[in-house]
C-alpha cells in the first residue's frame, strides 16, 4: 500500500508495467508515466479542437503544457502526477463531448462514462475532487434543463461513480494478504482504511500536519509567477482572451469556457487556502508547485481557445478571405511550443543522470554481510529500498525505517 491516500490505481498500473519485458522496473514505470503524460496532451488537444475546430489551438494547448518544465519533469518520473494530468484532460474532453452531443441518448452515454471517470480519478490524486465539484453540477443542470434527468438516470450515474472507486478495494485486500515486503499503514480495519484514505496522518485537506504555511495571497502570487514562468506571458494572455471574448460575444460553447474558468478559480483559491507550506523555502516550493500542474492544464486549454477566438475574429474582420490567416494562427502556436522545447530540454533531459542509482549501489555494496541499515529521508530511503526490494540487490541485508 502506497503513501496516503493509497493511490491504488497507480499502484496497480505500475504492477502491470513492471511485468512487461525490457529494462529495469524503474524504467518500465517511468515509461508508463511518459505514456500517461502523452495521453494527457492528446486529450488537451482533443478538448480545444472539439470546442473550437482549431488544430493550431489544440497544438498550442498540448504543446505548451507538455513541454513546460514541471509537466516534463513529472512525466519522466515514477510519480502520480502524469496520471492526474490524464484525468484532468479526460474530464475536460468528456465535458466538451457532452456539450457537443446532439441527442439525449448520446448525452446519457457520455454522462455515465464521465461519472465512472470521476470516481476512477479519485483513486489517484484527491485534488481533482475540486474539478469534479464543478463539472458534476454543470452536467446535472444541463440534463435538468433539457428534461433528461430522471431519478433512474441519477441512480445510474451514482452507480457508475461508485464503480470507478472499486480500485480502493486493493488497499484492504493488500493489507489483509500481507504479502508486500514494504507497505504503509494497516487497512484491515475500517478505521485504518479511513485514516489512510483521508490522509489523517498529514491532516485531511492539508498538505502537511502542524506546518505554518504562506498566506493565501502569497500562495496565489507564487502560483501566478509560476504560471508565467512555466507557460509564458503570451499563453496567459491568450487564456485571458478566451474569457474576455466569451463575455463579450455569446458563443455556443461559452458555458464550457466559463466552467473551465470556474474550475481554475476554485482550485487555485482552495489550494492557496489549504496548502499549509511556506513556499518561500525552496524545498516546500518544490512540493507545492507540482500541484499547480492541475491548474496549468486548464490555462493551456483556455489559451488554445483564446488563439482560436482571435483567428475567428480575424476571419470575420480585416483578414476575411486572406490566405495569410492560417499562417497567422499557426505561427504563434508553433513559436510558443518551440520556445518551450528550447527553454526546457536541457533541464529535463536526465537520460545520462545516474547519480542516485550510483549512490544507492555504492552504499549497499559497502555494507557487511547481514547488515541492518537504518533509513531516514526520502532520497536515501527510497533509493536503497528500490534496489533492495525491486531489483533484489543485497538480499542478505535488512532495511529499517527510523
Amino acid at each position: 500500500v502506497a503513501h496516503p491516500p493509497g493511490y491504488p490505481l497507480f499502484t496497480l498500473l505500475a504492477k502491470v508495467a513492471t511485468g512487461l519485458p525490457g529494462g529495469s522496473p524503474a524504467f518500465r514505470v517511468n515509461l508508463l508515466c511518459g505514456l500517461l503524460g502523452a495521453a494527457a496532451a492528446s486529450l488537451l488537444f482533443y478538448t480545444v479542437f472539439r470546442l473550437s475546430g482549431s488544430y493550431a489551438g489544440g497544438i498550442l494547448a498540448a504543446g505548451v503544457f507538455s513541454f513546460s518544465r514541471l509537466t516534463w519533469q513529472w512525466s519522466i518520473t515514477a510519480e502520480v502526477f502524469s496520471l492526474n494530468n490524464l484525468f484532468v484532460g479526460l474530464l475536460m474532453a468528456l465535458t466538451a463531448r457532452f456539450e457537443e452531443a446532439s441527442t439525449a441518448k448520446e448525452r446519457s452515454k457520455v454522462s455515465k462514462l464521465g461519472a465512472f471517470c470521476c470516481g476512477l480519478s479519485l483513486c489517484n490524486q484527491h485534488t481533482i475532487v475540486l474539478y469534479i465539484a464543478c463539472v458534476v453540477p454543470w452536467v446535472l443542470s444541463q440534463l435538468l434543463r433539457r428534461r433528461e434527468l430522471s431519478l433512474g438516470h441519477l441512480l445510474k450515474l451514482g452507480l457508475c461513480f461508485l464503480a470507478g472507486l472499486l480500485p480502493y478495494l486493493y488497499l484492504p485486500a493488500s493489507s489483509y494478504l500481507n504479502r508486500a515486503r514494504w507497505t504503509w499503514g494497516d487497512q484491515t480495519t475500517f478505521q485504518g482504511f479511513l485514516t489512510h484514505f483521508l490522509r489523517e496522518e498529514y491532516g485531511t485537506f492539508n498538505l502537511a500536519k502542524s506546518e505554518t504555511g504562506s498566506s493565501m495571497r502569497e500562495m496565489l502570487l507564487f502560483q501566478l509567477a509560476q504560471m508565467k514562468s512555466e507557460l509564458s506571458l503570451p499563453v496567459l494572455a491568450l487564456a485571458l482572451v478566451a474569457c474576455v471574448s466569451t463575455a463579450q460575444t455569446k458563443q455556443q460553447k461559452s458555458s464550457v469556457i466559463w466552467l473551465f474558468t470556474g474550475m481554475l478559480c476554485l482550485y487555485s483559491l482552495f489550494f492557496a487556502w489549504r496548502a499549509n507550506l511556506d513556499v518561500t523555502k525552496p524545498l516546500f516550493l518544490g512540493v507545492v508547485e507540482r500541484f499547480w500542474l492541475q491548474s496549468s492544464a486548464v490555462v493551456a486549454v483556455l489559451a488554445g481557445l483564446g488563439l482560436a477566438s482571435l483567428a475567428s475574429l480575424g476571419r470575420s474582420t480585416v483578414l476575411e478571405g486572406s490566405g495569410m490567416l492560417p499562417w497567422l494562427e499557426w505561427l504563434p502556436a508553433l513559436a510558443l511550443v518551440a520556445s518551450q522545447l528550447w527553454a526546457n530540454y536541457s533541464t529535463c533531459d536526465q537520460s545520462s543522470n545516474y547519480v542516485v542509482d550510483k549512490f544507492a549501489r555504492n552504499v549497499l555494496s559497502s555494507m557487511p554481510a547481514g547488515a541492518v541499515i537504518l533509513l531516514r529521508g526520502d532520497l536515501p530511503g527510497n533509493a536503497l529500498r528500490y534496489l533492495h526490494y525491486c531489483e533484489g540487490m543485497r538480499p542478505d541485508i535488512t532495511l529499517v525505517d527510523q
